[in-house]
Order: structure tokens, then C-alpha cells, then sequence
């Protein structure tokens, strides 16, 4: 925004304007001839410029006294964000079809929009079959993270044949411990059931417990899974899952269990732990102010020494 700093010296410039254009009586001077003088007259109006000039420049002047300024309002933000683990199943079974594409890659599509919605928060990615490794660490670069949630496969785990659930949560859990944040959540996200692993999930969601870690547990897979046959589809009970445990889980850490049985439940599930856990922002406001005082009497003298040129020197006016 445009402003003044000492607006009240604007008021100089309408008794500058009457001045320089109030009329004043002029006397006459006599002289052998009128030749002289008719490329001077004051029918041509020539004789202005150089007092137009002049006023301009006056006028720059004034505007310079009264400190042109530019305000631009900002926000300095005081981030107290989460931090978050998110805990992803690369088994064999996540290809599964019952979402489009397959269980993973809607996973990562939902994933990558949830991040959008964390700006505030440090986010690290830990991926899991028959083992467990951290693939992005805690970062606040979250392109880094979104991207390497775009190419992960589940041949990114060479065990995927396997599903280590206390393996995932116990390397998530490695990633928070040391963690100076006020809040520490893990997403845990699965469609099987804990069948390999030197730590049992149980005993992870207990150490989580302790490390005052909230777990948030997801199911992925849909309720009833079709089979192809010869007098047609047909459907059976997914018993894949292991709802219990999840459930147990997140009841043990203070979290939540989710089951996401079809893309929109999927969906509704991240808006959810969205809500449940906010960042607290603080902000308050900062002023940018450029001064623009000195352009004005840059451009001032400037005129000035046009006017003086066409006063003085090029078009002379003789009363």
C-alpha cells in the first residue's frame, strides 16, 4: 500500500499552484518595432514550458518531503508442528485390485495429498514387508517425500512375500524417539496380518506407548474380495486382515484404527487424522516499508534543469 509518511506537507502544493499561475499585472517597455518580439509571443504559449517545468519539478519536490512510501504487511509464522511416521505395507498384496489402480497405488495417491495438507509438519516415510527400513527420514522437504512416494514398488522390498507389522512400527518408532516434538504420531498402513519379524507388534505398540508415541492403525483391503469361477464371480470374506490387532494397537498408543474398505472410506480416513491432529501455528505481522523519496527528487531536478533551460535560454518571454 501507498502512503505518506508526513501527508501534511501535500498541503504546500495547492498554495504553490496559485503561485506560479495567479495573474499578475505586467508593465510595457517600448521598443522601435514589434518584429522582435512576435516569435515570442505569448499567443504561442511557448514561453510556459519552461515555468511548467519548473512547477512540476516544485511539485516532485513537495511529494519527496512527504516520504513517499511502499507498505507490504507480511507473517512471521511460529511453527509448532507434528512429527510423522508413516508407516507403508510394500507386501506382495497391496497390488491387489479391489481400488484403482491397486491397494498401493491409491495408498500413495491419498498419502501424497495428506502431505499437501501438513506444511507445518517434519514427515518421514518407513516401508515394510518380511523386513523394514526407513526410505525418507524426518524432513520438512516435502517434495523430496512425495516424489519418492511416486516410484516406490513392492519390489523396493525383496521379502514382499511377508508382512513384518512389529518390524514397520518398531523402525517408525527408531525414527521418533529421539524427537523433540510435542507431538509424535505413526501411520501405520497394512492390508495383512503380522507373519514374520523378530519384534512382535504388540510389544512395539507397547515401547510406543512409553515413548508417549500415538499410533494411528489403517486396514487396507476391501471387505469382500471376488473370486473368478466357472459359473461366474463369486464373493468371499476377506480374512487377510487382522483387524484385532490394528485395533489393538491403536487402542494400546491413544491412536485410532481406520478400515479402508473402499476409496472413498480411504479418503475420509486422512481427512480425519487430519483433523485429530492439529499443528499449532502462531503468527504475528511484520511491515515491510520501501522509501521512495529519493526517485521523487531524482525526477525533481531533472525537470528543474529542463525548465531553467527553456526559461533562460530557449524560449526567453519579454514582457
Amino acid at each position: 500500500m501507498y502512503n505518506f509518511k508526513l501527508p501534511y506537507i501535500l498541503l504546500l502544493i495547492p498554495i504553490v499552484t496559485y503561485l506560479f499561475f495567479r495573474k499578475r499585472s505586467q508593465g510595457a517597455i517600448k521598443v522601435p518595432g514589434i518584429q522582435i518580439i512576435k516569435k515570442h509571443s505569448t499567443g504561442s504559449k511557448k514561453h510556459l514550458l519552461g515555468k511548467v517545468f519548473i512547477y512540476l519539478s516544485t511539485v516532485l519536490m513537495i511529494l519527496a518531503l512527504a516520504r513517499p512510501q511502499l507498505t507490504r504487511e507480511g507473517k512471521v509464522v511460529k511453527k509448532d508442528g507434528i512429527d510423522i511416521v508413516i508407516a507403508l505395507d510394500l507386501s506382495k498384496s497391496m497390488e491387489a485390485r479391489d481400488f484403482n489402480p491397486n491397494r498401493l497405488e491409491k495408498s500413495k495417491e491419498l498419502l501424497k495429498e495428506f502431505i499437501d495438507k501438513r506444511p507445518n509438519d517434519r514427515l518421514s516415510l518407513v516401508v515394510f514387508g518380511g523386513e523394514a527400513y526407513t526410505k525418507v527420514p524426518l524432513t520438512f522437504d516435502h517434495n523430496v517425500l512425495k516424489n519418492m512416494i511416486s516410484t516406490i514398488t513392492t519390489d523396493d522390498i525383496t521379502s514382499n512375500n511377508r508382512t513384518a507389522i512389529g518390524m514397520g512400527l518398531g523402525v517408525a518408532l527408531n525414527r521418533l524417539k529421539d524427537s523433540n516434538s510435542k507431538s509424535k504420531v505413526v501411520i501405520l498402513m497394512t492390508d495383512g496380518e503380522n507373519n514374520s519379524g523378530e519384534m512382535s507388534p504388540t510389544g512395539a505398540a507397547e515401547v510406543a506407548k512409553s515413548l508417549g508415541i500415538k499410533v494411528y492403525t489403517i486396514g487396507i483391503g476391501a471387505k469382500e474380495i471376488p473370486v473368478a469361477g466357472f459359473f461366474g464371480t463369486s464373493y468371499i470374506q476377506n480374512k487377510e486382515l487382522d483387524e484385532n490387532l490394528l485395533d489393538s494397537i491403536a487402542q494400546t498408543t491413544d491412536g485410532k484404527y481406520f478400515r479402508a474398505s473402499d476409496s472413498k472410506e480411504f479418503q475420509n480416513i486422512f481427512n480425519e487424522i487430519n483433523n485429530l491432529e492439529k499443528s499449532k501455528i502462531d503468527s504475528r505481522s511484520v511491515y515491510d516499508i520501501t522509501e521512495y523519496f529519493e526517485q521523487f527528487l531524482k525526477a525533481a531536478l531533472i525537470l528543474l534543469l529542463i525548465g531553467v533551460f527553456f526559461e533562460y535560454f530557449k524560449y526567453i518571454r519579454i514582457p
